[in-house]
């Protein structure tokens, strides 16, 4: 922690308190105003190409010193028929170069099989107007819910890519869903129906990867195609907000069962209800969420489903020329936890505490982005955790470059196993 606190403190050490005042008075000049009518494109097409690089301080085989060499293409496009109804696309793929450069280490297949090349469409979507009240949004798409920027409460529409924890933001992290969404729109409200049409979990971290805490290959997913149904109703008013949600979905985590003879993960329905409230005052920004869960299993508890009660509170200040400074609580709680669960071989907690502090702030005409996040486990911070500081600079308008360090916190079996894996990581992006 005491890492944590210094890092924190240069940030704040640099932050600039001060408002920028004008030069002095202009003449006011008389200038005729020229207004030319150009017609709007139907469509647009940009992306960017972005070499990365990971550099792990750890002296452990195959993934010390330089563990990563991506080359990265994001593509995207969108058209608009009209001024009412237009189609999205992106794709996005990559090619890891540490693979054929250390050829001769021992990573594993599976390692290579995810992590050497990829290529696939992102989103792809159709949008548009139905009425002036009522849009539509089809296709495979992200949809947020939540307030917060950094912990998963009531956000669980979309999986994520959890293969390398702790380097990206979660705003990076979530994979498109095949969903229909309608939305009807009346005065400060707004409700909306998603169908889910595409069963997909979170990719975690495989077999033989730097992340991976076990020795041995992680049970399969249970195939499945279970379609779900998510309502949210989202009022927006003068200071404050508000949302509902409901939904029927599947479990991202599930629980393992013995299928022909193999264990198999199995993803159960599971039902939701929750809401989000943000609240802003003068320079701050209140925000807190909570969700019920009903439908979980644990392994090796057999049919017995369990409730679960995770909410979340938090507060943002704005007050400092060009910084934000967040903080986040959150807390799951197993409702009808009992010794069913307290007796299991793999255990489960009845309570899970987790905290975020970040820290971002803008320098030279919002061109230096400074960032510093830190997220820590266990009701006294001392399950482990990770911080990270990185800084995005724009060197123009199509050249960005990136710079950070990611501090992996021991505390728990699981974080001590993992807290050796520190790491330098950079890019270099051309957007066009």
């Amino acid at each position: 922690m005491i890492k944590n606190i210094l890092i924190a403190s240069l940030l704040l050490s640099s932050l600039s308190f001060g408002d920028e005042f004008d030069d002095g008075f202009e003449d006011e000049v008389s200038e005729e105003i020229v207004v030319e009518n150009v017609k709007k494109k139907d469509y647009y097409f940009l992306g960017n190409l972005e070499q990365k690089a990971n550099y792990a301080t750890h002296n452990r085989a195959p993934h010390n010193d330089l563990n990563s060499l991506k080359t990265a293409l994001y593509l995207e496009s969108e058209y608009s028929f009209n001024k009412n109804h237009k189609i999205r696309m992106s794709a996005n793929g990559f090619y890891d170069f540490i693979y054929d450069i250390y050829s001769d280490r021992s990573f594993s297949q599976q390692e290579k099989d995810e992590f050497k090349y990829q290529a696939e469409i992102f989103d792809l979507y159709a949008q548009g107007k139905i009425s002036p009240k009522f849009d539509y949004k089809i296709g495979r798409q992200i949809v947020i819910w939540g307030r917060s920027d950094t912990i998963r409460v009531t956000d669980i529409l979309n999986p994520l890519d959890n293969r390398t924890p702790g380097v990206v933001d979660i705003e990076d992290l979530r994979l498109p869903v095949a969903m229909a969404k309608f939305d009807y729109y009346v005065g400060d409200w707004n409700a909306n129906v998603i169908v889910v049409g595409e069963t997909r979990y979170s990719k975690n971290p495989v077999y033989g990867s730097d992340f991976y805490p076990f020795t041995s290959l992680p049970p399969a997913n249970k195939k499945e195609h279970k379609p779900a149904l998510a309502l949210s109703l989202n009022g927006t008013f003068s200071g404050w907000d508000i949302s509902l949600y409901a939904a029927k979905t599947t479990s991202d985590e599930g629980h393992v069962e013995l299928l022909l003879g193999k264990p198999t993960i199995i993803h159960e329905d599971i039902y939701m209800l929750g809401y989000a409230f943000n609240f802003i005052h003068d320079n701050w920004l209140f925000k807190t969420e909570a969700a019920y869960f009903d439908g979980y299993k644990f392994t090796l508890t057999g049919d017995k489903t369990f409730k679960e009660l995770d909410a979340l509170v938090g507060v943002e200040y704005n007050g400092i020329n060009e910084t934000v400074i967040a903080f986040e609580l959150a807390n799951n709680h197993i409702l009808d936890y009992d010794t069913i669960l307290k007796s299991q071989t793999i255990p489960v907690l009845e309570d899970t505490t987790q905290y975020a502090f970040r820290i971002n702030s803008d320098f030279f005409n919002a061109t230096l982005h400074a960032n510093y996040l830190v997220s820590l486990f266990g009701k006294d911070m001392g399950d482990g955790g990770f911080s990270r500081v990185w800084f995005d600079y724009d060197v123009n308008d199509y050249l960005s470059a990136e710079l950070g360090y990611v501090d992996y916190l021991g505390g728990s079996k699981l974080f001590d196993i993992l807290h050796d894996n520190d790491m330098i990581f950079g890019s270099l992006k051309y957007s066009f």
